[in-house]
């Protein structure tokens, strides 16, 4: 390579490290995302708005529980705790509102050690299902035949009833009574539902540039909004140097929802009340100062108006709550697109891709899970997918090394003509695509490889990044699929710790190219041979080892086919 090929490649070096640690931060500064905020007007110039009454009145619900959020009082009396338990979860509900103070999900582990207990959702802080806008009940828990009965006394013959009863592993459902027992109409104030407060789940990182925390939200007329991609924007609206806020109609304009979420990398809390809830609000807790504040926990919230409930007569409203893993098979079963808590389709520009992306997606993970049951180890299962993929792609990466030989072949010929017309590029031009008519091939058929991976790789990524199946799985030295390796950590200058995967990877795209026919400039193809490796080096270093092993298997099975092409005489 010449002087100057070098200095390209170390660019491009630093333009990629560049990228990699400081684009997140560019994009949110530069490139923010719309939440569409309220137009804010001086009173005595504004002219209101002709909305409907729901939203009038969620605007006054979200003002009263979201701007003026009191400290929550909690009765004297000791509080008492029962559980609620099946083979997959077990809850502890609070004699203080009937609510959910935590989670321990079974079938998890909490650590990726080998001693380690069940994943518990702490929710002690801020508990789950707890009504804010009445006073917290001090009420009596009992066992029924199904579930728990809460009951509590309010004041003036209004009594509070909750019973909870769990279906299936990781779903309750919740029904309230408001029970008016005296004479006199009661006119019960708006309500605030909230889920549980979901931090970061404990061993898990997440890729810079990529947020795992989240809130989601449902209704027909909006489809389903990913408001974690938001949460800087908001973060920005939030009163100055407010550690906790919830937001505020001036942050999200008033809307109905269907169920609302929030959700970790793995782990998700889905309220679906029974009907449509009049508005939602989000609330987010930050760690650090000015622009170093991030979110680290989030919870979402049901808004519900006021309800006249007359003498004698109860009001009752049901909610169905799901607590646990991001389960693409169930999640799919429960209708109004809460699978799309997976975030498996595109928003915004991308959204035109879905047609093709989403069928990939949904058919690698079907793929993956299937062959986890025949081999039950998911690098395994990984590497054997891999060579699916190649088997199905064949026909057009035979093409694309077929048309890459063809192309070496020529050059001789096409070096002539860049040689005889070098003084008229518009001649050497059309001599250059006749020629490649007349010889029937295609410049860019050797492009092929490459790009039939492309959409099965974004595919990949997306399905595994939060994929539960991979949390904590192992495979050789890698102790979980979903993480990067991560060995020594904090012992190694400038990455902080070895990922010996990703190192595989750039070394067996340099053996690949080395393999692959020379199509063009022969000075162009080393420059291409040091750079692409170097490049994905870089992407891939922090990426999930599950990604990294599917492409590396890939690679080699690409070196396998070159070889054998290359022992066979032409």
């Amino acid at each position: 390579m010449k002087k100057s090929d070098f200095i390209i490649v170390g660019i491009i070096v630093a333009l990629m490290f560049v990228w990699m640690n400081f684009y997140p931060a560019l994009e949110k500064k530069f490139f923010p995302r719309p939440v569409q905020p309220v137009s804010q007007v001086a009173p005595a110039a504004a002219e209101k708005p002709a909305v409907s009454a729901p939203v009038e009145k969620a605007a006054v619900i979200a003002e009263a529980v979201a701007v003026k959020k009191p400290e929550v009082e909690k009765p004297s009396v000791p509080e008492q705790q029962m559980t609620l338990s099946n083979d997959g979860i077990e809850l502890s509900i609070s004699s203080y509102g009937g609510a959910v103070v935590s989670a321990v999900l079974k079938n998890y582990p909490e650590t990726n050690s080998k001693d380690s207990g069940p994943a518990v959702l702490d929710f002690a802080a801020a508990p789950a299902l707890r009504y804010a806008g009445i006073p917290v009940p001090a009420g009596t828990l009992e066992k029924t035949a199904d579930g728990l009965r809460y009951t509590a006394a309010l004041g003036d013959g209004h009594f509070f009833e909750r019973t909870l009863k769990l279906e299936g592993e990781y779903l309750l459902t919740v029904e309230d009574s408001f029970v008016n027992r005296g004479t006199v109409p009661w006119d019960l104030p708006g309500l605030r539902l909230p889920t549980g407060p979901m931090a970061e789940a404990k061993g898990s990182t997440a890729m810079k540039g990529v947020i795992t925390l989240g809130i989601d939200s449902f209704a027909p007329a909006d489809g389903v909004h990913h408001w974690g991609k938001d949460l800087y924007k908001l973060l920005k609206l939030a009163p100055e140097g407010a550690a906790q806020f919830t937001t505020t109609p001036e942050m999200i304009p008033p809307r109905p929802a269907d169920w609302v979420a929030a959700k970790n990398k793995f782990f998700v809390q889905i309220l679906t009340p029974g009907s449509a809830a009049d508005a939602f609000d989000l609330s987010v807790r930050c760690e650090g100062e000015g622009k170093k504040s991030v979110p680290v926990e989030v919870s979402a919230a049901l808004q519900f108006n006021s309800q006249p409930i007359a003498g004698s007569e109860p009001f009752t409203r049901k909610t169905r709550c799901y607590i646990g893993p991001k389960d693409y098979s169930f999640l799919k079963t429960q209708g109004m697109e809460q699978v799309e808590v997976m975030e498996f389709k595109s928003t915004g520009f991308w959204k035109f891709m879905n047609p093709v992306m989403y069928p990939i997606q949904t058919g690698l993970l079907w793929g993956l899970k299937a062959l986890y049951k025949v081999v039950r180890n998911y690098g395994v299962a990984i590497m054997l997918l891999t060579i699916i993929v190649r088997i199905i792609f064949w026909p057009i990466t035979h093409k694309g090394t077929e048309s890459m030989r063809k192309m070496q072949a020529l050059q001789p010929q096409l070096k002539e003509i860049r040689e005889k017309f070098k003084d008229n590029p518009q001649r050497m031009q059309q001599e250059t695509m006749a020629f490649y008519k007349e010889n029937k091939v295609n410049p860019m058929g050797g492009c092929l490889p490459m790009l039939v991976q492309i959409p099965v790789f974004i595919a990949l990524f997306v399905v595994l990044r939060s994929a539960i199946e991979l949390r904590f799985s192992r495979f050789l030295w890698i102790r979980d699929l979903s993480e990067p390796e991560n060995l020594f950590a904090g012992m190694i200058p400038v990455v902080g710790s070895l990922n010996i995967l990703p190192i595989l990877m750039a070394a067996t795209m340099v053996w690949q190219q080395k393999l692959t026919p020379s199509a063009g400039d022969p000075q162009q193809q080393k420059m291409m041979a040091i750079m692409m490796p170097i490049m994905m080096l870089f992407f891939f270093y922090t990426m999930p080892s599950g990604l990294v092993l599917y492409w590396t298997t890939s690679n080699l099975i690409m070196i396998i086919q070159m070889l054998i092409k290359k022992q066979k005489p032409a």
